[in-house]
């Protein structure tokens, strides 16, 4: 979860790897740190907290280089601080690492490296790696060796940049489970790595995404790549289509705030693109129609919103194809050893395609022959490449750490699907079809209406702001709704939020309603709104404050609440694609009201690529 840089190029590097890591912070904000070659000798420079900090501890040096590379971290092993910050060194400082990912057998190498009368300054797995560079150093005299041999001790998932003052003109790296990215400007002999593209946009514009075990350098002469055989490989360099205003927040205070808003546009672009002379349309999906007649269940594994999103699809799955549809976490599948047949087809959600729990599951299924389809938001990540197809979900960038955009652009693609699906199996008619995408046509308008309509917004995070708890209801398609209002919640305002089924209030949750606990139900018109009548009247019984998002002049509800938010009228199935806009607002502007970090929640990562 952590993000690199490095640079290799004429530039100042130290303003390059700053820039690049700002690109990256939303993979990790505990600490950060560069190391750089200055005058042919390393040097390292490290702060706790955000990379402005580590901007201010560097801004009265003058550092002569172009060569580095630099880190942000989101803490595994020791707690964020200076010492614990990458990149981390041997004992006289000409050795620089840093390191995504876990090594998982970092206790045994420690043991060992103690024995050879190493010292270890920090808490951190990391630190075994330059430790084990210079220890292979000291016997091989060649740096390239040595971190061929350290690749061949270590065990786990990483992404590991090394430069050090042996060969000061190179950058070595690997990738093994973790995400690592080649990216280079012919004209101006600019090379870079990266965890992700925002933070080599600035600079290069053609990229390569490391297969799994490749390893190599870079340099003033260009890209050297390796397989995990040792064979020298020449890597397809592609354009980079990401532009810089697509990561950068604009007229908008926060990107999250600028992600709720881009919903809209985001809802009209897939539906445009799926949607062709009538027929639903998804070019990578590699799974022929005899297979998908052939499909008997469905096992949705994922983790956080895409999760919940999954919850949604089975919803969609179960109505429109009519096969049977289990969602679980992606952390409890891979670990259960699920029972799944040849008829089982295992969807995997992520936005950034590079989940670990979620690509562990893809094994999982693998291992027994099961057809994997992913819908994710990178085309070109782990999970893409191996996964049988694919549903790019066509969301652009996400870099708010709360998803938004991600998360209806997740729904919309679930719905399209399940109609395909629907269609190729012959249990949903085309007039079906056609009546169910002409609502969905009408989407992106109601968001729009619902963002231009948020006083009732203000209000109810008004209330909020000075609550510390908080109770989430929904029925039907809108349960995952009220769980991911209130993971919204709890994660950008640090207000403790719990989400339940609706139905299941009275069977103990109901015991937490008191007059100071705020209850949020959504409560869009329904098959079964009487139901939710029936629990607003138990939360009115006992005084509880009730919040409600209804459907617009649903007055019976109106009279029950003591705030409510009004969406327009839609089809039942489809109001998870509105019912969701006002929770997002609630949460985003209730952490505004107190103060709170809304694109940087304490504690959390964009993408959580370790277990």
């Amino acid at each position: 979860m952590c993000g690199i840089v490095g640079y290799i190029g004429s530039k100042s590097v130290d303003s390059v790897l700053i820039v690049g890591l700002k690109k990256l912070e939303y993979r990790g904000y505990d600490s950060a740190g560069i190391a750089l070659i200055d005058h042919n000798e390393l040097v390292v420079r490290k702060a706790k907290g955000k990379i402005s900090d580590l901007e201010e501890e560097i801004k009265t040096d003058h550092f002569v280089g172009t060569v580095g590379i630099g880190h942000t971290r989101w803490a595994t092993h020791g707690e964020p601080n200076a010492i614990n910050a990458h990149p981390h060194t041997n004992k006289n400082k000409s050795i620089a690492v840093v390191h995504n990912g876990i090594i998982e057998n970092y206790l045994e190498l420690k043991k060992e490296l103690l024995g050879y009368g190493y010292l270890f300054q920090s808490e951190t797995d990391t630190e075994v790696i330059p430790l084990l560079v210079d220890y292979f150093f000291q016997k091989e005299k060649d740096i390239e060796k040595a971190f061929i041999k350290t690749i061949a001790k270590i065990e786990g998932k990483y992404a590991v940049a090394v430069i050090s003052e042996f060969e000061p003109q190179k950058i070595f790296f690997v990738r093994n489970g973790a995400p690592l990215i080649l990216a280079m400007n012919r004209s101006s002999n600019e090379y870079l790595l990266a965890s992700d593209i925002p933070a080599i946009i600035p600079i290069a514009n053609e990229s390569y995404y490391l297969e799994e075990g490749e390893r190599g350098y870079i340099s003033h002469q260009g890209i050297c790549v390796y397989n995990s055989k040792g064979v020298k490989v020449e890597p397809v360099f592609e354009k980079i289509v990401m532009k810089s205003e697509d990561i950068e927040k604009g007229e908008y205070a926060h990107f999250m705030l600028k992600e709720i808003y881009e919903q809209p546009e985001i809802i009209r672009n897939i539906v445009n693109n799926r949607i062709q002379n009538g027929e639903i349309v998804f070019s990578d999906l590699n799974i022929t129609n005899t297979e998908l007649k052939n499909i008997g269940r469905i096992l949705i594994q994922a983790c956080g919103t895409s999760h919940l999103a999954g919850m949604v699809g089975k919803y969609y799955f179960e109505q429109y194809s009519k096969i049977l549809t289990e969602t679980d976490y992606s952390s409890e599948f891979r670990y259960r050893n699920p029972i799944i047949g040849g008829d089982t087809l295992v969807i995997g959600i992520s936005q950034s395609g590079e989940t670990a729990d979620t690509i562990a599951g893809i094994h999982e299924a693998k291992s027994k022959f099961i057809k994997v389809l992913t819908f994710l938001n990178n085309k070109n990540s782990t999970m893409a490449r191996e996964s049988d197809g694919i549903i790019e979900l066509l969301a652009g960038p996400e870099v708010g750490v709360a998803s938004t955009k991600a998360y209806t652009a997740q729904l919309i693609n679930l719905l399209l699907f399940s109609l395909y699906l629907g269609l190729s199996r012959k249990y949903i008619t085309n007039d079906e079809v056609s009546r169910v995408l002409k609502e969905v046509e009408k989407v992106p308008e109601m968001i729009e209406h619902v963002l231009n309509n948020q006083k009732s917004v203000m209000d109810v995070a008004g209330y909020l702001k000075d609550q510390t708890n908080t109770i989430f209801l929904g029925r039907t398609y809108n349960y995952p709704t009220a769980l991911e209002g209130a993971l919204k919640l709890k994660e950008i305002s640090y207000i403790h939020a719990s989400g339940y089924a609706a139905g299941e209030f009275k069977h103990g949750p109901i015991a937490l309603v008191t007059e100071n606990m705020p209850v949020i139900v959504v409560a869009p018109k329904s098959e079964i709104r009487a139901k939710v009548i029936s629990n607003l009247l138990e939360v009115k019984a006992r005084k509880g404050k009730i919040i409600s998002i209804i459907t617009a002049d649903d007055d019976a509800i109106k009279e029950l609440s003591d705030y409510y938010i009004e969406i327009p009228e839609i089809d039942e199935a489809l109001s998870p694609l509105l019912t969701i806009i006002p929770l997002q607002l609630i949460a985003y502007h209730t952490a505004v009201l107190k103060g709170c970090n809304v694109d940087r929640p304490r504690n959390l990562a964009k993408s959580v690529t370790v277990e």
